[in-house]
C-alpha cells in the first residue's frame, strides 16, 4: 500500500510537470484548451489505473515489464509535450485570413485529436497493466520474448532513421515483419500475445525516441514545408515547425498500427509452432 501511494505521488508529480510545460500560457490558439484537458485526463488515468488493475503477476518479468512500460509511456508524453512546445507553438499567435473559420476548424480537429490521444495512450496503459496482471496469467517467457523483440526492433529502426527521415523507411518495412513473426514463433501457443507485446513496445519506444530527437534537432528533419519561391530562404522556423509536426504524425499513427500488426503477425508466427492435427487415417482402427 505504501509503495503504491508513493508511485501515485510520483506519477502525479511527473504528470504535473508535463502539464505545466505544455500549457502554452497566453496562447490564442483555440486548440490549446483541448490539449491541456487531454494531458490532465491522461495523467489522472495513469495514476488511477494501477489501483484498478491489480495485483501484478507474482514474477520478476511481469514486474519489470509493468514498470518499464509505464516509464516508456511517460517518456512518450514528455516527447509529445516537447513536440507541442516546438511545432504547435507556431499557432499560439496565428492570424488567418478567415479567423472565425480557422478557429472553428482548429477546435474541431483538436477535440477529435485529444479524444483519440486519450484513448490510445490510455489503451497502452491498460494493455501494460492487464498483460502483467495476475488474472491474465501471461507466461513470463511470453512477456520477455515480446518486449525483447519489440525493443530490438525499435532500436534497430531508430539507428537508421533517428530523425524520422524516410530515406531509410525500407528498413522498417523489412525488419518489422521479421521481428513480429519471430516474436510469434518464440511465443508458441501465446504467439499472438507475444506479437502484441512486440508491436506495442516497438511503436511506443520508436515514437518516444524519434519524436524527441526530431524536436531537439529539427534542422535534421526532412524539410516537407519549404517555400516554393526559389528566391526565398529555406529552413525558417515556421518551415521546421511544420515539417517536424507532420513527420511526427507518422509515429503517432504507428502507435495504433503497431499492436494490431504485432498481434496479427504473432498469431501467424505462433501457428508454425502449434502441433498439427492428427489425420483421421492415423486414428482409424486397424482393419480386421
Amino acid at each position: 500500500m505504501i509503495r503504491g501511494v508513493g508511485y501515485s505521488l510520483l506519477s502525479l508529480g511527473a504528470g504535473s510537470v508535463l502539464v505545466w510545460l505544455g500549457w502554452h500560457a497566453g496562447s490564442a490558439n483555440p486548440a490549446v484548451p483541448f490539449t491541456r484537458a487531454a494531458m490532465i485526463v491522461l495523467v489522472l488515468q495513469l495514476t488511477v489505473l494501477p489501483w484498478v488493475l491489480r495485483p501484478v503477476a507474482p514474477n520478476r518479468t511481469a514486474r519489470i515489464v509493468r514498470a518499464a512500460g509505464y516509464v516508456s509511456i511517460y517518456a512518450l508524453l514528455a516527447a509529445l509535450t516537447g513536440l507541442s512546445r516546438f511545432a504547435d507553438s507556431r499557432f499560439d499567435h496565428f492570424t488567418a485570413f478567415n479567423q472565425a473559420a480557422w478557429e472553428a476548424e482548429m477546435r474541431d480537429g483538436a477535440a477529435v485529436g485529444a479524444m483519440l490521444m486519450v484513448l490510445l495512450i490510455g489503451g497502452y496503459a491498460v494493455g501494460t497493466l492487464v498483460l502483467t496482471s495476475q488474472r491474465m496469467a501471461v507466461e513470463p517467457r511470453t512477456l520477455a520474448v515480446g518486449t525483447g523483440c519489440g525493443l530490438a526492433l525499435a532500436l534497430a529502426v531508430y539507428a537508421f532513421m533517428p530523425f524520422g527521415n524516410t530515406s531509410h523507411a525500407f528498413v522498417l518495412a523489412v525488419l518489422a515483419p521479421a521481428a513480429l513473426l519471430t516474436a510469434g514463433v518464440l511465443g508458441g501457443r501465446q504467439g499472438a500475445i507475444a506479437g502484441l507485446c512486440a508491436g506495442g513496445t516497438a511503436a511506443l519506444l520508436l515514437a518516444a525516441l524519434t519524436i524527441t530527437t526530431m524536436v531537439l534537432f529539427p534542422g535534421q528533419v526532412d524539410l516537407e514545408w519549404a517555400n516554393p519561391d526559389p528566391s526565398a530562404p529555406h529552413g525558417t522556423t515556421f518551415e521546421l515547425q511544420m515539417s517536424v509536426g507532420d513527420a511526427a504524425i507518422r509515429y503517432q499513427l504507428g502507435l495504433l498500427l503497431g499492436p494490431l500488426a504485432g498481434a496479427a503477425a504473432g498469431f501467424l508466427g505462433g501457428a508454425f509452432t502449434r502441433p498439427g492435427r492428427v489425420s483421421g487415417r492415423a486414428n482409424a482402427a486397424p482393419a480386421g
